[in-house]
């Protein structure tokens, strides 16, 4: 799986990830980032060697929503506009999926269109 590098990440969540278990370094094992803005927070934990991802949601310490076990991961993307907007992409090995979108500003917020445009 391509990812971004671990700097891109810490940059884009604003903080250090936090490992599974202790022994375990980047980019080996289920690491976490957590990021909050106002009342909402997300959680994205990914094992890279793995290929899996994990997102949460919550509005004031409360979970939302949560997307688990995303597998088949091809790549991850860091997407930044001047206008302020960015957000992490995960992209799955099959082309005729559409990636999920996590979008970390200017605000917190998830989508994912489970069928590409023009799909019945």
């Amino acid at each position: 799986m391509e990812i971004p590098e671990l700097a891109e990440l810490i940059w884009l969540f604003e903080d250090e990830p936090q490992g599974e278990d202790e022994d375990v370094h980047w980019p080996v094992g289920l690491h976490s980032f957590q990021l909050t803005r106002g009342a909402i927070s997300v959680l994205f934990s990914i094992d890279p060697t793995a290929g899996e991802a994990y997102i949460s949601l919550y509005v004031d310490g409360e979970e939302i929503t949560s997307i688990k076990r995303l597998r088949r991961l091809g790549r991850l993307s860091v997407e930044r506009e001047r206008s302020g907007h960015e957000e992490l992409k995960l992209w799955f090995r099959e082309d005729y999926k559409e990636p999920v979108v996590l979008q970390t500003k200017p605000k917190i917020g998830l989508s994912w269109d489970v069928k590409c445009l023009g799909e019945w």
